[in-house]
């Protein structure tokens, strides 16, 4: 079975590198990735979470005011808008 993905988009490379930080200072697995040619961004780079962790990165994001781009899920190789 493959492992679903939440793929987090940002507005610049630095916002990407923070926001990698701020995942791993919380316990949560994170990659920092090109990003996906089916997603349009303002940045190269993504982040790619667990999905399971998807409602974690959420609260982060809204706790920390954090600001990204968007937020999509990878499922079965198709890419889903989630926020």
């Amino acid at each position: 079975m493959k492992e679903n993905y939440i793929i987090t988009t940002f507005y610049s490379t630095h916002l990407a590198l923070k926001f990698e930080n701020l995942l791993k200072k919380n316990d949560l697995t994170i990659k920092i990735i090109p990003v996906p040619r089916q997603i349009s961004a303002s940045c190269g780079l993504a982040g790619r979470a667990l999905s399971k962790d998807y409602d974690k990165v959420v609260k982060l994001i809204e706790d920390t005011s954090f600001d990204i781009e968007e937020i999509y899920e990878l499922i079965d190789g198709e890419y889903y808008k989630r926020k």
